[in-house]
């Protein structure tokens, strides 16, 4: 399934940039996100915090009466900038920013490997 994941500052806001995946299925709340990019050492690290449904139905009335089926327009999954264990020196340096703005910035647990 496709999925474009937004990654958000830590605790949220204003998307910092989108990446489009090809996903197995639907990352929950909670689960860690490491992406790895050609010519990177060590990896962009996420939190997911939601995802966002955006459907669309064939119908204009409040119920459906013609079993007429919707459909999937679009899946966002909103991630937080993390620090993980092998977070790559340009993502820390993002995460640091953010802490000298305030920002909360979360770890991945060592014990989730």
């Amino acid at each position: 399934m496709e999925a474009t994941l937004v990654f958000v500052p830590p605790g949220g806001g204003e998307a910092e940039y989108f990446l489009q995946f090809e996903l197995p299925s639907v990352p929950e709340p909670g689960s860690y996100i490491s992406i790895t990019r050609p010519d990177q050492r060590g990896t962009e690290d996420f939190i997911v915090r939601r995802s966002w449904w955006h459907l669309e139905h064939p119908t204009t009335g409040g119920y459906e009466t013609t079993r007429r089926t919707g459909a999937m327009k679009k899946l966002s999954v909103e991630c937080e900038f993390a620090r993980g264990m092998y977070s790559s020196d340009d993502h820390r340096r993002a995460c640091e920013a953010y802490e000298r703005r305030g920002r909360e910035v979360k770890s991945f647990d060592a014990t989730a490997y």
